[in-house]
């Protein structure tokens, strides 16, 4: 099995596609509440879209296994244009980072519920939005703000990888989309998990408020970096 893991800190706006053109729906995985704490937080992705038409993303995956599906899509297409597009999306992959505070925001049958693990972050530090359904509750959509420090890595295997959009050409079709869409949710009710068993805090974190995140964090292209200081008390 070959697995790779893309440093994705200074890029990670670009790299990540929030949206499908052919409908595909991506899927979060968030760690039980109980266990975060200020070190390792991994997010777990179903279904999701993927640029690789840059060679900080492209190259480590080649330079690791030059038989990579990534190296075969790559003659497909002509990076050297500023227009091209190559996007795959991914199965399943992971979201590595170091958590300072998250921010989570739930939509289920309607209704909105709040968890905050307020822990303040510094000058510096980076702040990610991670948006989609929720891989383990029936009918619920899943908004995370997460504060992290240091680094952020992309980590997933070889055979996860599937080819989406090469130039203009889409390899998952719309209705390709509304199938994988239908056997997932399959899947998430087979689950039967309860959705009261997550035992929210309730607290609803002004940083849910883009005005609000706009005063401690410069935004871009690439990423969006703190520029205050935060603290909370007591």
């Amino acid at each position: 099995m070959v697995r790779y893991l893309l440093d994705i800190t200074d890029s990670y706006e670009r790299f990540i596609c929030m949206s499908s053109d052919v409908g595909l729906r991506h899927y979060i995985t968030f760690p039980e509440i109980s266990s975060w704490g200020n070190d390792k937080f991994v997010i777990t992705l179903e279904n999701i879209e993927i640029n690789m038409c840059e060679d900080i993303w492209f190259s480590p995956i080649i330079n690791h296994n030059p038989n990579s599906i990534i190296a075969s899509l790559l003659k497909e297409v002509d990076i050297s244009q500023p227009e091209c597009i190559f996007t795959v999306v991914l199965k399943r992959a992971r979201i590595l980072m170091d958590k300072r505070s998250v921010f989570m925001l739930l939509e289920n049958e309607g209704g909105k519920h709040y968890h905050s693990d307020d822990c303040g972050f510094d000058v510096g530090d980076k702040y990610i939005l991670i948006a989609g359904r929720s891989a383990d509750y029936h009918d619920t959509m899943v908004w995370l703000r997460i504060i992290a420090t240091g680094k952020l890595f992309l980590e997933f295997d070889e055979f996860d990888i599937i080819a989406q959009s090469t130039g203009l050409k889409n390899n998952i079709s719309i209705e390709s989309a509304k199938a994988l869409n239908k056997t997932q949710e399959l899947f998430i009710d087979l689950k039967k998990r309860d959705f009261n068993a997550l035992h929210l805090n309730g607290v609803q974190s002004p940083f849910h408020d883009r005005a609000y995140l706009s005063r401690f964090f410069n935004y871009s292209e690439n990423n969006n970096i703190a520029i205050k200081n935060y603290y909370v008390e007591g």
